[in-house]
């Protein structure tokens, strides 16, 4: 194994160290944590870029909840209607409007059919 040596040299850290320390900077960064994941024989670390920028989001004509909505879910990664609700304060119909737009607008995806089990999470990628 290459990696022992280059451990005990003080060249790399411990197999594995970096894993949570870059999820932890993505948050820090508010982007979507990491994707690990196994391709082929291959470890695959996917990084995302915040690619809603404010002059991205400024193009998709989104009111003010809506903005609000998307930054938090920058943060927290997720958002049900009920969370939507009481966040911006307006009622679960005005909620499954605004959450419908963003879906439809392609920045939002919606996890789950209804009920409380449903989320709304980012697109990984622009649409």
């Amino acid at each position: 194994m290459v990696a022992e040596p280059l451990y005990l040299a003080r060249y790399i850290e411990k197999a594995g160290s970096g894993t949570l320390d870059m999820i932890e900077r993505c948050k820090t960064a508010e982007l979507p944590e990491p994707d690990f994941e196994q391709r082929a024989g291959q470890w695959v670390v996917t990084l995302w870029r915040d690619w809603l920028t404010t002059e991205v989001m400024a193009r998709y004509d989104l009111n003010e909840r809506q903005i609000q909505a998307v930054t938090h879910v920058k943060g927290v990664g997720q958002i049900a209607n009920s969370e939507y609700q009481e966040l911006m304060g307006v009622s679960k119909r005005t909620a499954h409007r605004d959450l419908a737009d963003l879906v439809k607008k392609g920045l939002f995806m919606k996890v789950g059919t209804r009920g409380k089990g449903a989320y709304y999470k980012l697109q990984r990628k622009g649409p």
